[in-house]
């Protein structure tokens, strides 16, 4: 706590050097912290609201947190922005942002989820529904947040095009969240989404403390015995944190887990960030990129930030726009 003071008290006296002109410095000239509504959206705009707040009484800086219409929304505000704007895009939402700008858009923190500066999109079925391989979707009901969505739509619809995978419908359900709701109520064959690497189990950790899950390993493992066909029991079972853990405050998640598995991933991706918009200024940049290292280590801020309806981060770290050149190669974009 001591340091958040010393931050602020640090942030507060440089605006007054820099002038109450700059943006941020009053409620008639805020800075815009835009939220993609990749999850559940009411609960993304309590939590932003709830961070922009925690912000300000860190450092002084009036900040807004506006929960956007969709994905297509967050690009369009973000490249009609001007030097008064940051943000939370998704990897693919930000490069087209990079693009629509012509790169004057500035990354400067990489989200961390359980150690890990990446993750995937993985494809959800029901065990019992026979999907088991690419083939399997033809024809079949696709389950996807929308169309902006790095793992629930671009990724996974660029892997089924370059496969000639044509699936029978689609249920674009507005949220990640919202897919594995619509998936588990049986209104499609199978959804894509996020997925992360399982954590491993406390037994894992005393025998093989240096051990870490690469990706291409089981996304189930410590989770689910492929060979028994059945849930690792509680005492051996690792910790599922994919798209299935973010509807456990609606069903019960260990039936979720017996009846829900991971088909198949595609990745690996850089994760999100936060990024400021075309000429955000840099010192200012500078005041919010400390003040969310600071918060995000802290265990009232962690709590905010690791919501499984927010975005679920539980560290950061300092980025540049050659972290999301991995991406790029990925999906055959040029810079």
């Amino acid at each position: 706590m001591r340091r958040i003071v010393v931050l602020a008290l640090v942030a507060i006296l440089a605006l007054g050097i820099l002038g109450w002109a700059q943006v941020g410095s009053s409620p008639d000239n805020p800075i815009y912290m835009l939220l993609v509504p990749s999850t559940e959206g009411a609960t993304v705009e309590a939590v932003g609201k709830a961070i922009a707040e925690d912000l300000f009484e860190m450092t002084g800086l009036y900040i807004v947190a506006s929960l956007q219409a969709d994905y297509t929304a967050m690009i369009e505000a973000f490249a009609a922005s001007e030097g008064d704007t940051c943000g939370f895009p998704t990897t693919d939402q930000y490069i087209r942002i990079y693009n629509r700008t012509g790169g004057n858009v500035s990354p400067r923190l990489a989200a961390e989820r359980y150690g890990n500066d990446y993750y995937f999109a993985s494809v959800y079925a029901r065990r019992d529904s026979g999907i088991e391989t690419l083939e399997d979707m033809n024809g079949k009901i696709w389950i996807y947040n929308e169309t902006g969505s790095t793992s629930g739509y671009v990724l996974p619809h660029d892997v089924f095009e370059v496969n000639g995978i044509t699936v029978g419908s689609v249920v674009e359900s507005g949220g990640h969240t919202n897919s594995m709701v619509a998936l588990i109520e049986r209104q499609g064959d199978f959804c894509t989404g996020y997925g992360s690497p399982p954590l491993s189990p406390g037994w894992v950790n005393a025998i093989a403390p240096d051990f870490r899950w690469q990706y291409g390993m089981d996304p189930e493992m410590w989770i689910w015995d492929q060979a028994l066909g059945e849930l690792y029991a509680p005492g051996v079972r690792g910790v599922c944190v994919d798209l299935r853990r973010a509807v456990r405050k609606i069903y019960d998640l260990e039936n979720v887990l017996t009846d829900i598995g991971v088909v198949m991933t595609f990745g690996p991706v850089p994760n999100d960030c936060l990024c400021f918009g075309p000429g955000f200024p840099e010192d200012i940049a500078d005041i919010i990129v400390e003040a969310v290292k600071t918060h995000i280590a802290t265990e009232e801020g962690l709590a905010l930030w690791n919501d499984p309806n927010f975005y679920e981060w539980t560290a950061v770290s300092e980025i540049t726009d050659s972290y999301y050149d991995s991406y790029r190669d990925l999906l055959g974009i040029e810079k």
